[in-house]
């Protein structure tokens, strides 16, 4: 049976936030509306897919026998989802108001807009960042050289948060879009980690806006899910930058962005472990540097471009 939306929410080890998230969906879709919610579970050891099948039996819930990934698992539920419209959404995030609403709303009336996506805000209803700039190489020279805070070609203005108006790059936290964006411009991309969205809003920026809706109001949590791994948080994103530079990007700046990132983790290597006698998360970061390098290494020379 088709539904008029599919929400997708990939979880691992966040059962609380998971129900709590589950809740707010259900709580505020009016019953005009049918949902359909796809949970994907990526092994999680916490009891997770126990608890919703009791407290949601109404969701339909793919149990992964491994770790998929943010976007293999998603890729997983777009699949199957049968709704005219798809919200990507955090396990993370609580649904306020009639956010969903809005979003469905303003997406069914507006034929231009590719994707839409609401107002993030903290767990103290703060604003979130949660709309970008295009992710150009020039932000990367400007962290690598600790200019970013003078030349921020990434972010916008603060105050442009409060209200609504067209991106070039929206937050994966929650992410409202037609179904039949991904039969033109494809899934999320499985080789990026933390730039899946970024890559996502690329291509669907090229068929039409993509709008931050502020008025549309969530909750995110974010960092509450799971503690940092240093390696894999360092070593992904670098890697991942690189990688949707290389895919989208003219030869000469995906040179000047290697060598960037070399330089980038060749200096922070060096800091840190100047620094690594006087705090353990120096040494943390040093090791994690170390393997970042590493990394980096295999993948300028060996074209290894794993997700670990």
């Amino acid at each position: 049976m088709m539904a008029d939306i599919s929400v997708i929410i990939v979880s691992y080890n966040v059962k609380e936030l998971l129900l709590d998230c589950l809740k707010t969906v259900y709580q505020n879709t009016p019953s005009d509306i049918s949902l359909e919610v796809i949970v994907i579970d990526n092994n999680s050891s916490d009891f997770s897919v126990e608890a919703v099948k009791e407290k949601f039996p109404e969701a339909l819930i793919i149990v992964n026998k491994f770790n998929a990934g943010f976007s293999g698992a998603n890729n997983q539920g777009m699949a199957i989802a049968k709704g005219k419209y798809i919200f990507l959404l955090n396990p993370d995030t609580e649904i306020v108001d009639d956010a969903m609403v809005q979003l469905y709303s303003y997406l069914s009336s507006n034929n231009n807009c590719a994707v839409v996506a609401p107002q993030l805000l903290n767990s103290d209803r703060t604003i979130q960042l949660s709309a970008w700039k295009t992710h150009k190489v020039s932000g990367l020279v400007a962290e690598t050289f600790f200019l970013h805070k003078l030349f921020d070609t990434t972010n916008y203005p603060f105050e442009q948060l409060k209200t609504s108006f067209n991106a070039q790059t929206l937050s994966g936290a929650a992410l409202f879009f037609r179904k039949e964006l991904i039969d033109k411009i494809g899934m999320l991309d499985e080789k990026l980690f933390w730039m899946e969205d970024v890559d996502f809003c690329h291509r669907a920026g090229k068929l039409g806006s993509l709008v931050y809706l502020s008025s549309a109001k969530v909750l995110h949590h974010s960092g509450q899910s799971q503690k940092k791994n240093y390696n894999v948080a360092i070593s992904n994103q670098l890697l991942s930058k690189l990688k949707f530079y290389k895919k989208h990007f003219s030869f000469s700046k995906v040179f000047l962005a290697n060598l960037s990132c070399f330089i980038f983790i060749s200096t922070r290597l060096l800091a840190f472990a100047f620094l690594s006698p006087l705090k353990k998360i120096y040494q943390l970061k040093t090791r994690a540097y170390f393997y970042t390098l590493k990394r980096f290494l295999k993948y300028i020379f060996f074209n290894e471009e794993r997700i670990v």
